[in-house]
């Protein structure tokens, strides 16, 4: 016969197997936080009037996906220790001053745009593109009302369209950093291009006398894109190259605290 005490201890007993045979909860796995770059970008593109001459260019080269594309944000001027993903750097920060001040110089480039912003590296699944220069579209038409009452000091600058647009996303492929870059050129007419009419026309011929047809609009320039990515090093320069234009890449790490 089982004593009250032998029957608490085995119930005690069977009670802590149960307890111990409970699975035990795995952490909850962490995330590691993304490295932080200051990003510095040049384009330029060759004012030698044969550059590309020999080669075929298609008239429609297709567009990068700018509308998709983060657009950057302007830094807060009053605390610019606290600059958040995807803003502008202030001119203070940059390190390609003096190459743009030399291509500004030169008669054998024309400095087309230089850009600069801060962000984290995500993986390359899930880092986004931000946007480079602006294109045709993104500027509102011209606008027929009486002038407007001057803007506030702290509205943001209307858009102008630049000659080079696109979008670019720096990532992280393992261990490595990743840059893809995607631009369209707004350059002469090409020599040599493949038949095609996806061009923006500016120029209006005169059709012939009589003929009852209406003007028909002359293309006067053409798109040529730069489409390219790369494996970069922080702190050293990559080149992405076209027979006609190109870009300077600066992936600087920051330190955030």
């Amino acid at each position: 016969m089982k004593t009250f005490a032998a029957v608490s201890l085995l119930t005690l007993l069977a009670s802590a197997t149960i307890s111990s045979a409970a699975p035990v909860p795995a952490p909850a796995a962490t995330v590691p936080t993304p490295n932080w770059y200051n990003v510095e970008v040049i384009v330029f593109r060759s004012t030698d009037p044969n550059a590309g001459g020999q080669e075929s260019w298609p008239a429609d080269p297709g567009l990068p996906d700018w509308n998709g594309a983060v657009p950057l944000t302007q830094a807060d001027a009053t605390n610019p220790a606290t600059a958040a993903a995807y803003q502008f750097i202030p001119v203070t920060s940059e390190q390609l001053g003096d190459a743009w001040a030399r291509l500004k110089r030169s008669k054998n480039y024309e400095a087309l745009m230089h850009v600069s912003w801060t962000q984290p590296a995500l993986d390359r699944a899930n880092a986004p593109a931000v946007r480079i220069g602006v294109p045709p579209s993104a500027v509102p038409a011209p606008s027929t009302a009486l002038p407007a009452a001057p803007a506030a000091a702290n509205t943001a600058a209307p858009l102008q369209a630049t000659l080079a647009y696109g979008d670019a996303k720096l990532s992280t492929t393992g261990p490595y950093l990743h840059f893809d870059l995607d631009l369209v050129l707004q350059g002469p007419l090409a020599k040599n291009a493949v038949p095609a009419a996806a061009t923006i026309n500016t120029a209006v011929l005169a059709p012939p006398a009589g003929t009852g047809i209406a003007a028909m609009a002359a293309p006067t320039f053409q798109l040529y894109r730069l489409r390219h990515d790369m494996r970069v090093n922080g702190g050293k320069l990559a080149y992405f190259d076209h027979p006609l234009f190109g870009a300077i890449v600066l992936v600087t790490p920051v330190r955030r605290q």
